[in-house]
């Protein structure tokens, strides 16, 4: 279902966001640099913003020409709102690169290959950590992470929402969103990026969940540049997930409690 954001909403989730910040002021994000392993051994690199206290866990996926910093501001956003976050870098990407992947332009589809492995590690890493509920995931995930994202939420159930940049999935990711009506999807693209905007529209009218949002802008840019160009995008993000994956509700693991 395609639902497209209206000026006027935007703006009323940015008064909303800019509320929420005011009484989060005295907030800082606990944040840390984490090392973790795939199942084939390679040592993966990442930050986890800790939200000091149990809630649902964010992942956040960056794009094929980018790393991990570009969601540094999200992450902290994120984080003070009251959510644990992890972002980390692929393989052959950022602080991620090490052996026989240090050069993501010339072995880019090896290292797609191993993407849905290193996906897996940083859920079972964020999973693991005391404060985060891992019965209430979402995925943030831009470019080429957006497959790896629809296929992690089809891997695992306890992905509730996906926020989904510039991107689109293969046939058995489309066919997943479609007969998901559990998982809303927020989907954000720039119309020039045409590619890009297409797929993700695409994604959106394929969802059967009835708040699934399509949130399109002008000569934005691709996957997480949009955030430099439309400074509303961090905080509706933020908004998203407080409407579609609150902090309470699920029921805790005694763990942490």
């Amino acid at each position: 279902m395609v639902i497209v954001m209206p000026q006027n909403a935007r703006k009323t989730l940015w008064s909303v966001t800019l509320l929420m910040m005011f009484f989060a002021i005295g907030a800082r994000a606990e944040k840390q640099d984490v090392t973790f392993r795939a199942a084939d051994g390679f040592t993966l690199k990442g930050t986890f913003y800790s939200a000091q206290k149990p809630g649902p866990g964010l992942l956040l996926l960056h794009q094929c020409d980018g790393n991990r910093l570009l969601y540094d501001h999200l992450a902290t956003m994120l984080n003070t709102a009251g959510y644990n976050v992890l972002a980390f870098d692929f393989r052959g990407f950022g602080g991620s690169q090490a052996g026989e992947y240090t050069d993501s332009a010339a072995q880019r589809q090896k290292i797609m290959d191993q993407m849905p492995g290193d996906v897996d590690a940083a859920l079972s890493f964020l999973t693991s950590q005391s404060t985060v509920n891992p019965r209430a995931l979402g995925i943030v995930a831009a470019d080429c992470a957006v497959n790896q994202a629809v296929h992690a939420a089809r891997r695992h159930p306890a992905i509730r929402t996906l926020v989904l940049l510039s991107g689109g999935t293969d046939a058995e990711g489309e066919a997943y969103i479609k007969d998901s009506p559990k998982v809303p999807i927020l989907g954000v693209a720039s119309d020039e990026d045409s590619a890009a905007a297409a797929a993700t529209k695409k994604l959106v009218a394929l969802s059967t969940n009835s708040d699934s949002q399509l949130e399109m802008f002008t000569n934005a840019g691709h996957a997480a540049s949009i955030f430099v160009k439309q400074p509303d995008l961090e905080p509706d993000i933020v908004i998203w997930f407080i409407s579609n994956l609150p902090l309470a509700g699920y029921g805790l693991p005694p763990a942490i409690k």
